[in-house]
């Protein structure tokens, strides 16, 4: 024997394991000694596990109870070899059940969603508009002076049309979902992507045993079978007798060896018993002891040897066990399983004529029902002939001896969330592997099926064909008709069979799915298939479970919630163990994922009105003057908006009941492009009257930038010193600001908006911020922008801290307003490069040799009076209109 890293280990390789809580390396077969393992982590399971070798017979076959999987705990490991077990790899790495596990967590399944399917065709809008305003940027009537700004204005419109930030914002306010859901509801997320849809749940299923009631079970009663003749129901729990007094004073003697022996509960060093909950709850209540292979009575006066163990099997839907009985002249077969199954397998003549009614009757009492059945086989039989024995030759001619009763107490909260889930408008059913009568029972009691209409049961009659019947008739043999408009109130329950039916051949399942409430006896599959037909329906369905054979169902839903802290939860896209698994953890992921999405479709109609407003305002003023705006106003537009004040929107908490109605989830319906269209328009039609006031005004002068007074193509920012830029800011900002506050106003998903603190600060940092920029005189915060601004006053914008650092040029220098038109028309004149443009070296004013022929001031266009008289005095401009000297204005 040597040590190895776990990387090293390859298949067919011999194992020592270790105990004491190691963690095994890969998967295995044991092969020599047994294994006591913690796969809690891996399947859910609570109760740690023995692994037992493949036994030596021509029979034998590999189980789940001879392999061990890699990433479990190991906690005693006895055996032959240094007192430890020997194992044989058969899976390392990825190819290991914990390997797969992983790779569907890495590649989980996908899921439609009008939500994502209708994001290519917004982008597909948003194209074809771009290619509009491209072809309009390029065209020939459109002078930037150069082909490189133009380049870089079709660069920029392509930016704003195609917003990167769009995808972005939602996957923030994803995120934010997520990380409160871990936060406040540790509730785990593993693809954020699902919880909007999470908030569009239409059905949700849910699992039973664990999900809607407790984990565990309780042994209630034991209902001995005698001569094909029911006894008197033995209840084990009583006031006045412990249940080992009960067990050992009142129960049969064959009943009582099936309690204390028909079962794979184990002990541990330590005397703990490991195994299934439903059959250590069985042990506990016997109060029999495991000695090793024996099995002695409280007493001490019994004792029974364990021969050989038959593990639970999902197809037969049973486990059992051989023991030899304390006169050691009798070996008898003792098999537990569902009480259908062990009818069936049963010798008619030791199964009682009420066996039917009263086991159903049980069910609906909401007992979990076991039937027990024995056989006896020669005392002188061996060890190996038992080995060597088919588990099909040992439950064969097996006599009924009784039912055993458990009790599944519900979540006390289950009803309450139920309930949340009708005000909700989302409908729950219940798909569980027990028994359809427990199911409608259970059903009844958390209010998913209706305790004031029949619950019709759907099942196989004997030759194998649809029949339904009413549960709470006496005569089981009478069927109903479920179209019959008397029964049109009626709910529906169907057992495995039915469904399986129904779905094979789907005619009379497209008539009756919608009042399908109880799915009875389903396995794995089964769940998968029940999810996946609602899905068929345009449904969009979650499912509820406790993370062990709900797996396939949670992984199948568009909305899984594993009730479980384990591992092979991690193929849901959510998981919690929140207050006892408590069912209102699905109420609070529900209430998340309608604000999330209430929240998405907001920064959804947000960048779209960025995208088409911002684009058709800038294309606009560049047509009629080539005119731009700051590089602040794009900084603030884009950090202190775009991801700011977005970021805000995100912080909205949801309402803290569910709505009775579900969020739309179209970018294309009538809701969303109203709230797209409405703030585009108004704001449109706002700078129009604005525009339109502003050249009313005497003062006003038109100008463009690049042929007026020759601002150079690279000195774009100096584009927006003009009195048209300037409503150009104010309309975009306060647009912007406004369709990104008015978004998070909440209602019926998202609290009211004065909650959400963060965006009320930046909101009114905003208005704050555009209110002083239009009433305050000149200032250098004002120049920052370009809004008031004059010369002195930009060139002290330079040394405002830091400003500076992030501006691409123009803060600190001239002021190139439309009073420049003047000057640059006498530059043209005295053969002036077109090129030259003032600057700081010339204190802002015009060449030093013009000011010597022309010495008067810079005018001042403040008043009509002064501006009429200087262009009325300069040579060649007498008769000249403005629109003459200028550019058009936008």
């Amino acid at each position: 024997w040597k040590h190895v890293e776990a990387a090293d280990i390859v298949l067919g390789d011999v194992l020592c394991i270790d105990g004491g809580s190691s963690k095994l390396p890969c998967d295995g077969i044991v092969v020599q000694g047994s294994l006591v393992v913690d796969e809690s982590m891996l399947t859910g399971e609570p109760m740690p596990i023995q692994k037992m070798p493949v036994e030596r017979s021509v029979n034998a076959s590999i189980t789940k109870k001879n392999t061990a999987y890699a990433g479990t705990l190991c906690l005693e490991s006895t055996g032959p070899k240094e007192g430890k077990a020997l194992m044989i790899a058969t899976a390392v790495g990825a190819l290991t059940t914990r390997g797969q596990l992983v790779r569907m967590v890495l590649f989980p399944t996908s899921v439609r969603f009008k939500y994502n399917d209708q994001m290519p065709t917004v982008y597909f809008i948003l194209s074809m508009y771009l290619m509009i305003l491209c072809a309009i940027i390029v065209s020939p009537a459109i002078q930037m002076a150069s082909w490189i700004a133009t380049y870089l204005t079709v660069l920029a419109t392509v930016a704003m049309c195609l917003n990167p930030m769009l995808p972005v914002s939602m996957v923030m306010g994803q995120s934010v979902t997520a990380r409160r859901l871990e936060k406040t509801h540790k509730i785990g997320c593993l693809q954020p992507a699902r919880i909007p849809i999470a908030g569009k749940i239409s059905t949700m299923v849910f699992d039973k045993t664990g999900t809607i009631t407790q984990d565990g079970m309780d042994l209630d009663a034991v209902v001995p079978v005698d001569s094909a003749e029911f006894r008197s129901k033995i209840d084990l729990v009583a006031q006045d007798r412990s249940s080992q007094e009960v067990v050992e004073q009142s129960v049969p003697e064959n009943m009582r060896y099936a309690l204390a022996t028909c079962h794979t509960v184990t002990t541990v060093s330590d005397g703990t018993l490991v195994g299934n909950l439903v059959e250590v709850s069985m042990v506990q209540t016997s109060g029999w002891h495991i000695k090793g292979e024996d099995i002695v009575s409280p007493s001490g006066q019994e004792r029974v040897q364990v021969l050989k163990k038959l593990d639970f099997d999902h197809c037969r839907m049973t486990s059992g066990v051989v023991i030899r009985t304390p006169n050691k002249n009798e070996v008898k077969v003792f098999v537990k399983g569902s009480y259908e199954r062990i009818s069936d397998i049963s010798i008619s003549d030791s199964v009682p004529a009420s066996y039917n009614v009263l086991t159903q009757q049980y069910a609906k009492g909401g007992y979990y029902v076991l039937g027990v059945a024995t056989k006896s086989l020669p005392g002188t039989v061996t060890e190996q002939e038992l080995a060597d024995m088919s588990r099909n030759t040992l439950e064969d001619g097996l006599s009924l001896c009784g039912l055993l009763l458990f009790r599944n107490e519900m979540k006390p909260d289950s009803p309450d969330a139920i309930i949340e889930l009708k005000k909700g408008s989302i409908r729950s059913v219940i798909c569980t592997g027990d028994n359809v009568h427990t199911g409608i029972s259970i059903g009844k009691q958390c209010r998913i099926v209706s305790q004031h209409h029949p619950c019709l049961l759907g099942e196989l009659d004997k030759s194998g064909n649809l029949r339904w019947v009413d549960p709470n008739d006496e005569d089981t043999t009478k069927s109903v008709d479920v179209h019959d408009p008397a029964n049109s109130g009626a709910q529906l329950a169907v057992t495995q069979g039915a469904w399986r039916l129904m779905l094979r051949e789907g005619l009379e399942l497209e008539k009756i799915w919608t009042r399908l409430v109880v799915f009875g006896r389903m396995k794995p599959e089964d769940k998968i298939n029940v999810v996946k037909y609602l899905q068929s329906q345009n449904l969009v369905v979650g499912m509820c479970g406790d993370g062990g054979n709900d797996c396939g169902g949670l992984r199948a839903a568009h909305a899984g919630l594993a009730l479980s802290d384990a591992e092979a939860s991690m193929v849901a896209p959510f998981s919690t163990a929140r207050d006892g698994k408590s069912l209102m953890t699905v109420v609070d992921l529900i209430r998340e994922g309608r604000a999330c999405l209430a929240t998405n479709i907001a920064t959804f109609q947000y960048f779209v009105t960025y995208s088409f407003f911002l684009t058709t305002v800038r294309t606009v003023y560049t047509i009629n003057g080539a005119l731009n705006f700051a590089d602040y106003v794009w900084i603030v537009m884009d950090v202190g908006i775009g991801i700011i004040m977005v970021y805000t929107m995100t912080q909205s908490l949801p309402t803290k009941t569910l709505a009775d109605y579900r969020p739309t989830a179209t970018l294309l319906g009538p809701r969303t492009i109203s709230g797209i269209l409405f703030p585009c328009l108004t704001a449109l039609l706002a700078m129009f009257v604005a525009e339109a006031l502003l050249w009313s005004k005497p003062w006003y002068i038109q100008l463009d930038p690049i042929f007026d007074i020759h601002v150079r193509p690279q000195d774009w920012n100096l584009r927006g010193d003009n009195y048209d830029s300037p409503i150009g800011v104010i309309g975009l900002l306060l647009c912007l600001s406004n369709t990104a506050y008015i978004n998070t106003y909440g209602g019926r998903f998202r609290r009211n908006i004065l909650r959400n603190w963060k965006i009320n600060i930046v909101y009114l940092v905003f208005l704050f911020g555009l209110g002083f920029a239009l009433l305050s005189p000149p200032n250098p915060w004002n120049c920052i922008i370009r809004v008031n601004c004059d010369t002195p006053e930009s060139l002290a914008a330079g040394h405002v801290p830091v400003v500076g650092a992030f501006s691409t040029g123009g803060i600190g220098g001239c002021f190139l307003g439309p009073q420049l038109i003047l000057w640059q028309y006498e530059m043209d004149k005295a053969g002036y490069d077109t090129g030259y443009l003032i600057g700081r070296t010339s204190a802002c004013h015009h060449p030093s040799t013009l000011m010597m022929s022309h010495p008067w001031p810079v005018p001042k266009f403040h008043n009509s009076d002064a501006r009429d008289q200087t262009i009325a005095t300069q040579p060649n401009f007498a008769g000249r209109s403005l629109s003459s000297i200028s550019a058009t204005s936008c």
